[in-house]
């Protein structure tokens, strides 16, 4: 039986996650918290860690609630650091302004960062995919052996939301594109979803509505990855060919039952979703139920 394993919410976009029991969608989709802060520069682009690999050596811890704080350190020297200095580890309170962690993170990064934040809804990646994302601990398992990395390096590089057990590699693949209906029953990884090819393939189905707990999510697709997985999650150093590693591997151990013809690439891991509007409560041990196949706009 699928169910939620693990909830990571990424308070501030680039910087470390915190793992949760519990976690509200709110109306919009998103996940309350996650994603609520980023930096931006003094010419407001956003500064990350696709943009500078500075960001990974920051390790930040969170204290989120009525009065949110973040303590940050500097683990080890960041690759292509001359720039940038090493601040003591300090805590502060997430807001901008003099008593916020702006002057600490301008320091670490080189450049003067100011941060913004949007309690409704956050700073997604996909403004069209605004809820969580979705994976199996089998698939970070999975690209944890072709690289034998320890799954926490992979979960670190691909900061995904929701981690679901009791299912296949990739089996989530197929929430958002599966090659035939799956049976709108409890998702079971020896029933649901599984091997083989039906005798007459039919149609291609439409991503499918889910129940999380009290919450409702429709798979909208599989997630594009940028370049901050190619890289050390402490360090920023890349990891020689890992994109096209990940690809040729991600080829080969497509299921039989997802249809990837849309996705022109294959590095992509993790689904993008949406919420239904009404938002909910999702925590740890929540089956995962299927729903509804709701065709896309």
């Amino acid at each position: 039986m699928a169910q939620l394993a693990r909830i990571t919410l990424f308070p501030v976009k680039s910087l470390d996650g915190i793992e949760v029991d519990r976690a509200t969608l709110l109306p919009c989709g998103a996940l309350a918290d996650d994603r609520r802060w980023r930096l931006v520069d003094l010419d407001g682009h956003v500064v990350n860690a696709k943009r500078t690999p500075l960001m990974h050596p920051i390790r930040a811890t969170f204290e989120l609630g009525d009065a949110p704080t973040v303590s940050l350190a500097v683990a080890r020297p960041a690759l292509g650091a001359r720039s940038a200095c090493t601040p003591a580890p300090a805590s502060f309170p997430l807001r901008p302004g003099p008593s916020g962690p702006c002057a600490w993170l301008s320091e670490a990064l080189g450049i003067e960062v100011l941060i913004q934040e949007r309690p409704e809804g956050g700073f997604p990646d996909d403004r069209d995919a605004t809820g969580p994302t979705l994976v199996s601990s089998a698939s970070l398992d999975e690209v944890a052996r072709w690289f034998s990395l320890p799954i926490d390096e992979i979960r670190r590089r691909f900061r995904v939301n929701l981690e679901i057990e009791g299912c296949e590699p990739f089996w989530e693949d197929t929430l958002a594109s599966p090659a035939c209906p799956p049976p709108l029953s409890s998702i079971d990884a020896a029933a649901s979803f599984g091997g083989g090819s039906p005798a007459v393939e039919p149609p291609p189905s439409p991503p499918l509505s889910f129940h999380v707990g009290g919450a409702v999510l429709t798979a909208v697709n599989v997630c594009r990855r940028c370049p901050v997985p190619t890289r050390d999650s402490g360090d920023g150093r890349v990891t020689e060919y890992f994109r096209d590693v990940f690809e040729a591997w991600r080829r080969r151990r497509l299921r039989r039952d997802v249809d990837a013809s849309s996705w022109g690439g294959f590095y992509r891991l993790a689904i993008n979703t949406i919420g239904d509007g009404r938002g909910g409560n999702v925590e740890v041990g929540d089956r995962i139920e299927p729903v509804a196949h709701l065709r896309r706009a």
